[in-house]
């Protein structure tokens, strides 16, 4: 057998001793254990378990014969039927976990009620940030946020809109002062569309450009212009930066029906 007929096998699978087993078995047929270990380069012993380990994966069978135990192929086809049968695991596996996620956070921050400081860098780190922001354990109170007033999809292509899906499909909430520009007409525009609530502010007032979220005990600040980040978890200040939103959030109420979108 070639050597990237082995590679192949190793892509779908099997490790290199029980590719080598597996290719001796197709050129020998049924065969007892000796002459596939001397074809596969493997001693008898270390033979036995991996014709084992190729039968538990339904890619050999065994057969006794005389007193004897015998092997064969079975057909290499079986190969994409054990990846399909590991698809529908893996997403089983993950329904579970998706579905375990608010309760592992949540252990997890009852845990850990020290401060935490995570700092980012580039426009990776800040899709980082908004990741985290997915996480949101308190779905009822949901994001409150500052929003920049630069075009996110100018900085960062796609991902703004596959990000606003996605918090949707998990049903996380947010309530955001935006800036107003067109960017700013065009998120309140589609508020229903995504969870989102919005009130505008004058951009000639509040021309803040870093994105500022608060949520859970998080505080995350996303600074486009200097391209960084960082993430503050922390009770007792988000507590008290959410009280200070609060108070914006009702004065901007003033500000925001003087404002026309249309």
């Amino acid at each position: 057998m070639d050597k990237n007929f082995y590679n192949i096998l190793k892509d779908l699978g099997l490790n290199e001793e029980e590719a080598r087993v597996y290719a001796a078995l197709l050129e020998l047929g049924p065969s007892i254990v000796t002459p596939v270990a001397s074809l596969a380069k493997v001693n008898r012993t270390t033979c036995y378990n991996i014709l084992e380990s190729l039968v538990n994966k339904k890619m050999a069978s065994k057969a006794s014969y005389r007193g004897k135990l015998s092997y064969s192929a079975e057909d290499p086809t079986r190969l994409v039927s054990n990846l399909e049968e590991e698809k529908k695991q893996l997403e089983v596996t993950l329904q579970k976990a998706k579905a375990f996620e608010p309760e592992l956070t949540r252990r997890y921050t009852q845990k850990y009620t020290k401060p935490i400081i995570k700092y980012v860098e580039g426009l990776d780190g800040i899709i980082e940030l908004y990741e985290d922001s997915l996480r949101c354990v308190d779905k009822k109170e949901g994001l409150r946020a500052y929003t920049s007033l630069r075009d996110l999809r100018e900085e960062l292509g796609p991902y703004p809109d596959q990000y606003f899906a996605e918090r949707t499909r998990r049903g996380i909430p947010i309530r955001s002062m935006v800036p107003d520009t067109e960017f700013g007409k065009d998120v309140k525009r589609k508020s229903k569309e995504f969870l989102r609530e919005v009130r505008l502010l004058p951009k000639d007032k509040f021309d803040f450009s870093p994105e500022i979220y608060l949520y859970d005990n998080k505080l995350s600040v996303m600074s486009f212009k200097e391209k960084f980040g960082f993430l503050l978890e922390s009770k007792e200040i988000v507590d008290a930066l959410k009280i200070a939103w609060q108070l914006a959030w009702e004065r901007a109420a003033e500000y925001d029906k003087d404002i026309k979108i249309d």
